[in-house]
């Protein structure tokens, strides 16, 4: 079954399409409908007379990589399209895409679900030369976007020299403040993809040298200031497209005849995610199910209030799946994820059972994998017949802090550069996207001190493989279609070349430049 949407990150431009779809559908219909009219009236008058030399068809929906601009629109009365939009540029009682702790994202928080950033600006102490620690700047070479970083990132000299200061962080944390210092002056917020990553690093090297260093206060970005600046980062990069395309592929597949779907998320705020997923079945070639229920489980990362949130994300996608006259039911559930049982969750006979994780186990990281383990216990227990699981192709948990920090900054110096060809160095909105959606993810990967409770932590797919296959899951193989409509992405909407598509069964890898930075796998 196919599955695709012009946008799976924008719940108007999805609802956009499929009226205009609807009208297309119903201009079809009257067509047909004239075109009968007028052979019947023909075979009344001539019974033998020529038989019309094609079918007009009624139905089915237009090419979906096809995307004419609709004609503006409105729903209903009730049923308002701008209010709808608002909503989710974080409007209202509505929880942002990426909201300041302890209010945070949604699944379209993919990419980078924390959005708030410290700007650390430590003074640095008066230096004498140091002719063995100094970075002559002339040398250093020109960096584009054509280069591999995987071949020379490691040379360069701004991260060489980052490097060099987080090994003297821990043993000559004086030596580390050196270098640091003659480090500034060659990173900059509007340079060339290095030298942008490297001003976050050297922020969050600035905070773990400081004296006295401590959580980053709230920033002051609003809600629609994140909001805007993940949207450029979907327009510009195709990382939550993928990971919802192919979540969603997989879970349609496994449901292709199923009559009730109940599809449990654990980290739902905005439901953007199965907007898309809607649209889909309803348009089944066997027809649309009885019933499709999801029970939406909030991401910790909302606090300890986030009622009023996921009932607006619960209305919001009844309305839109009211639009595609599907029998839909949301279920909030409230209970704290360690608190979870079985019996929290409406299951009932003969229900498809499907699970997602998007972009949400690694929050339950601790130095112990046993938070993870209990929570793959129990959905082991609801006999689900899918799981999906999205996650960063990134160590950052059990690790030495060097370790940490020369895999932090060989990821996020790639998640750099693949934004270079959509988006000039002058562009602000590249600034601020770059600052509101990694700046902070940096900083607290490799930022903070060692006796902190860190909060970003992740892993690779050999380590969830292990996870997952020792609470009794089975890999599911991704369909060659599913592959073939992730490469028709990328190449549907014109990213660079760089971009490629890893199939290492069962996880199917975005990478940029053979880096691996965004990985998908289905279980069962």
């Amino acid at each position: 079954m196919a599955f695709m949407c012009t946008d799976s990150g924008n719940l108007m431009a999805i609802a956009q399409q499929v009226i205009a779809q609807q009208q297309q559908q119903q201009h079809h219909q009257r067509q047909h409908q004239d075109q009968m009219h007028q052979i019947q009236s023909s075979s009344s008058a001539a019974p033998w007379g020529p038989q019309a030399e094609h079918q007009v068809f009624s139905g089915g929906f237009s090419d979906p990589f096809s995307f004419p601009t609709p004609p503006p629109f409105k729903l209903s009365d009730e049923f308002d399209s701008d209010e709808w939009m608002d909503s989710l540029i974080g409007s209202g009682d509505l929880s942002p895409l990426f909201p300041d702790p302890p209010s945070s994202t949604d699944l379209d928080r993919l990419i980078m679900p924390r959005g708030d950033i410290l700007s650390v600006d430590l003074p640095s102490p008066p230096l004498k030369p140091d002719e063995d620690l100094k970075i002559n700047s002339k040398a250093r070479p020109s960096y584009s976007s054509s280069q591999s970083l995987c071949s020379s990132s490691s040379s360069h000299p701004v991260l060489k020299s980052l490097m060099d200061c987080a090994r003297f962080a821990g043993s000559s944390p004086d030596l580390a403040v050196k270098t640091l210092a003659q480090i500034r002056p060659l990173v900059s917020q509007l340079g060339d993809p290095i030298q942008r990553v490297g001003f976050y690093f050297t922020e969050a090297l600035s905070l773990r040298l400081s004296s006295s260093p401590s959580p980053p206060p709230p920033s002051s970005s609003s809600s629609e200031e994140f909001t805007l600046c993940y949207k450029t980062l979907n327009d510009a990069c195709p990382y939550s497209k993928f990971a919802h395309l192919t979540a969603n592929q997989a879970i349609l597949e496994a449901t292709e005849s199923a009559t009730l779907i109940h599809i449990i998320d654990f980290g739902l705020v905005q439901g953007i995610q199965w907007a898309a997923f809607l649209q889909a079945l309803a348009t089944r070639p066997v027809g649309k199910p009885t019933r499709i229920r999801i029970s939406g489980i909030p991401s910790p990362l909302l606090g300890s209030s986030p009622v009023s949130s996921l009932t607006a994300t619960g209305n919001r996608i009844r309305e839109f799946a009211a639009l595609l006259e599907l029998n839909f039911e949301f279920i909030p559930i409230l209970t704290p994820i360690e608190q979870l049982t079985s019996l929290d969750f409406r299951i009932d006979q003969d229900e498809f059972i499907a699970v997602n994780f998007m972009l949400q186990l690694h929050q339950l990281l601790t130095d112990s994998t046993e938070r993870v383990k209990s929570v793959l216990r129990l959905v082991k227990s609801l006999e689900p017949e899918v799981v999906t699981l999205s996650e960063y192709e990134l160590s950052l948990n059990r690790l030495s802090f060097i370790d940490r920090f020369t895999n932090a900054l060989f990821y996020y110096s790639s998640i750099f550069e693949s934004i270079e060809p959509a988006l000039p160095r002058d562009s602000p909105d590249r600034v601020e996207l770059e600052r509101v959606l990694f700046g902070n993810k940096i900083l607290r990967a490799v930022g903070e001190g060692e006796d902190i409770d860190r909060t970003d932590r992740m892993e690779e797919s050999n380590e969830w493989t292990a996870l997952m296959e020792g609470s009794g899951f089975e890999p599911m193989k991704f369909s060659n279609y599913s592959v073939s409509q992730a490469k028709l992405l990328l190449w549907n909407y014109d990213y660079s070349k760089k971009y490629s598509l890893l199939d290492s069964s069962p996880f199917l890898s975005l990478a940029w430049n053979g880096r691996k930075l965004l990985t998908v796998s289905s279980w069962r």
